[in-house]
């Protein structure tokens, strides 16, 4: 299925343990308009352009260096984003190869972008959003602390696998669920992932859940990070000083079980707050139980690729999709996914990666292509449905390849991949 393949290897740099230190970042910038712009997701929107800001939109930066390795990931809380202008300046100008730009996906935010990423039908605001980001990583460049990465986990169910199979024998989607039904599998874990500084204080915390930011509904038109904007103002409110960040895992296929339709402003900015509220209570539970990772014994390493594959529906065209692995040694691997892959995805990558953190960033763009929209697993491709074959845009058996690579790659930044066989 995969047409073909090139391999940028960004850098697989070691150094000795004694010079081996973790230094980290920070920043923020608001990203709302100031005006009202057409609404992200939802053609069946009940108006047209944003009417006003219930709550503002952020973009957080985090740079994460070990000597001139460097990563920056930044949450943005938009319902995607595709850039190579600013791919180029934060490597060009700031010497950071590697920007991992996670969308929240908010259906609450501006229309940026056509659905693939690509620069027509974008919006003159986006040049701004490129511009207030640029300067949020710079900022985040110029402030290194010396760091240390702590790991925590917990659990809750606040979604539902959408894709219910019918009497036909074929999958369709339910979008309304005000019964709060938790219908079929998805993974119900969070994984956080806190950045302190060297007097042990908690700076940032990275929390990845995989459940789509669709609270608000088709009949919302007011800007909102939906529930993921409560949960991290939660958070931020209980942990003076540190910066929160989401990062949306595989939940192509996974609804909240918090919808809210109702149609009134005040009753369904409730619901949002409690979904939001709900999530951050886990959070901050499991925080308190939070470990720290080994000291790392060599520099972080990165690996990017670009995959090309068939259009699924007409084959003679082709989808371009860039994927990037992170490691940072030894016990923390980061698969990023553009587009919106299917939760079946991220337990691939969480089962078989071989660390004791991998993180899943689905809905993230870094480079090498643009947007793929939905990235379905084999199974559910088969059986359809919203996400599943209706909207898909890339191949059959792409999701898996996208996860074999991400596999093999990661094995390969640990030196796992010899050049002879070994020892039989």
């Amino acid at each position: 299925m995969l047409k073909a393949a090139w391999i940028l290897t960004l850098c697989t740099c070691a150094a000795a343990a004694s010079d081996v230190v973790l230094t980290a970042g920070l920043a923020r910038v608001e990203l709302t308009p100031p005006g009202s712009l057409p609404m992200y997701g939802y053609a069946n929107r009940k108006c047209g352009d944003a009417s006003g800001t219930h709550d503002p939109l952020w973009a957080k930066a985090l740079v994460l260096s070990t000597g001139e390795s460097r990563v920056a990931i930044v949450s943005v809380e938009l319902g995607m984003l595709v850039s190579d202008k600013l791919r180029e300046q934060v490597a060009d100008k700031l010497g950071i190869p590697v920007l991992l730009l996670a969308a929240t996906h908010t259906h609450s935010s501006p229309r940026l972008q056509s659905s693939d990423g690509s620069a027509e039908a974008s919006s003159p605001y986006l040049t701004e959003v490129e511009n207030r980001i640029f300067g949020a990583v710079e900022r985040a460049a110029a402030s290194m602390f010396p760091a240390r990465l702590t790991t925590g986990r917990g659990a809750l169910r606040l979604g539902y696998n959408r894709l219910l199979l019918r009497d036909d024998g074929r999958a369709r989607a339910l979008f309304e669920n005000l019964e709060r039904i938790p219908y079929g599998p998805l993974d119900d874990e969070f994984m956080l992932l806190g950045i302190e500084d060297q007097k042990g204080s908690l700076r940032a915390l990275l929390i990845n859940y995989a459940v789509h930011p669709v609270v608000l509904g088709p009949t919302n038109c007011k800007y909102s990070a939906d529930y993921p904007g409560v949960m991290q103002a939660r958070v931020e409110a209980a942990m003076p000083g540190v910066q929160a960040m989401f990062v949306l895992g595989g939940a192509g296929d996974i609804n909240p079980l918090f919808l809210a339709r109702s149609g009134d402003e005040q009753k369904d900015f409730a619901v949002v707050a409690k979904m939001g509220e709900t999530l951050a209570a886990e959070v901050l539970r499991a925080a308190k139980s939070m470990t720290p990772t080994p000291r790392p014994q060599q520099a972080l390493s990165y690996t990017s690729e670009a995959l090309e594959f068939p259009e699924r529906w007409e084959q003679e065209k082709r989808v371009r999709v860039g994927i990037t692995t992170v490691w940072i040694p030894p016990a923390v691997a980061i698969a990023a996914v553009p587009g919106e892959p299917l939760h079946l995805l991220q337990r691939t990558w969480k089962e078989q990666a071989e660390v004791a953190f991998p993180l899943f960033f689905g809905y993230t763009w870094s480079g090498n292509g643009g947007w793929p929209g939905y990235l379905p697993d084999i199974r559910s491709a088969a059986y359809g449905g919203y996400g599943a074959d209706v909207t898909t845009r890339v191949a059959v058996g792409a999701g898996e390849t996208i996860m074999q690579r991400h596999l093999i790659q990661l094995y390969g930044l640990m030196g796992m991949w010899k050049d002879k066989p070994g020892r039989p």
